[in-house]
């Protein structure tokens, strides 16, 4: 950790899908391109999980991918990803 981190203030549009947050542990060895792709394809539920079967689709489990990607390709820092679906509708109370 470092005591001023890196920021970045972007604007959304309604184009926007997903953001993906993650630490240098993911960005380091998978470029976010590549991260773009397999979230699209996660949340699409065109994905299948390695362990129990079932196609993924949600962002807990993209970000699961993405995790497990940066462990395959060899990443040695810290893995922290999170992704947040901008699509999905919060239900009202």
């Amino acid at each position: 950790m470092i005591s001023e981190p890196e920021v970045t203030v972007t604007k959304f549009s309604e184009l926007d899908n997903f953001i993906v947050i993650a630490s240098d542990g993911l960005w380091d060895v998978v470029s976010s391109e590549d991260a773009c792709e397999v979230v699209k394809k996660c949340l699409n539920g065109q994905t299948r999980r390695s362990l129990g079967g079932g196609t993924t689709k949600s962002p807990a489990d993209a970000a699961a991918m993405l995790a497990e990607l940066a462990m395959a390709k060899g990443s040695k820092d810290n893995i922290s990803v999170i992704v947040v679906d901008l699509k999905k509708e919060i239900p009202t109370l």
